[in-house]
This record gives structure tokens, sequence and C-alpha cells, in this order.
């Protein structure tokens, strides 16, 4: 069986003055220092998260622009192709017009070369006949 003597109350007494030096030297500061961790280590994951949304929100940001980038451009393409073809299509009307023009004068010139033959050769033969008639007379014609 235990004996209750003096020494219980001494053991008890040390066991009281280790604890209350163990907890004032050594388990408030270990206690504090796992809490000042914890409180960093939620610090840490909340600015963890926050970058994380403006990550995100960056990213979003960056393809919405990209996105706009990329409609400008296909717009702008768009336009400078039309204006491409609106071009060619100018410089085609205008070179039908020119060559239209080019062809009437020429038709013209022609002509007046054709009737300008016609009438030297109307003048030649009846130079031919002239002299044909004289040399079957024998004299000039007049």
């Amino acid at each position: 069986m235990i004996a209750l003597d003096y020494t219980v109350i001494i053991q008890i007494v040390a066991f009281l003055v280790l604890w209350l030096v163990l907890t004032r030297f050594l388990f408030r500061p270990v206690l504090g220092l796992l809490e000042e961790r914890e409180r960093r280590t939620e610090g840490v994951k909340a600015e963890t998260a926050s970058l994380l949304d403006e990550g995100e929100r960056l990213k979003a940001q960056y393809e919405d622009g990209v996105k706009k980038a990329w409609d400008e451009a296909n717009a702008a393409k768009e336009a400078i192709v039309a204006e491409g073809r609106q071009a060619r299509e100018r410089l085609l009307s205008q070179a039908r017009e020119e060559s239209a023009r080019l062809l009437e004068r020429v038709r013209d010139e022609i002509r007046r070369d054709v009737q300008k033959g016609r009438e030297l050769a109307a003048r030649e033969a009846e130079g031919v006949a002239r002299q044909i008639t004289e040399k079957i007379l024998g004299r000039r014609i007049g």
C-alpha cells in the first residue's frame, strides 16, 4: 500500500513548481511560436489566394485583350481587302474605258485611212481610165 507522508507533498510541490516554470519558460513561448507560425501560414495562404485571384483576373484581361486585338486585326484586314477590291475594280474600269477610247480612236483612224485609200484609188482609177481611153482613142481627153 502507498503511504502518504511528507514526501508526497514535496513531490506535489516540486511537480507544481516544475509545471509553473515549464509553463512560463517553455510551454507559453512554444505555444506563442506555434500561434505565430499558424498566423503567418494563414496570412501566406490568404495572400496566395489573393495572388491567384489576381492572376486569374489578369489572365482573363489578357485573353480579352488578345481577342480584341485579333478582332481589330481581322476587321482591319477585311477593310484592306475590301479597299483592294474597290481599287482593283476602279483600275479595271479605268482600263476598260481607256481601251474602249483607244479602240474607237483606232477604228476612226482606220476609217479615215480606208476613206483616203478609196479616194486615192478612185482618183488613180480615173487617171488609169483616162490613160487607157487616150491610148485607145489616140488623142488627149480633156
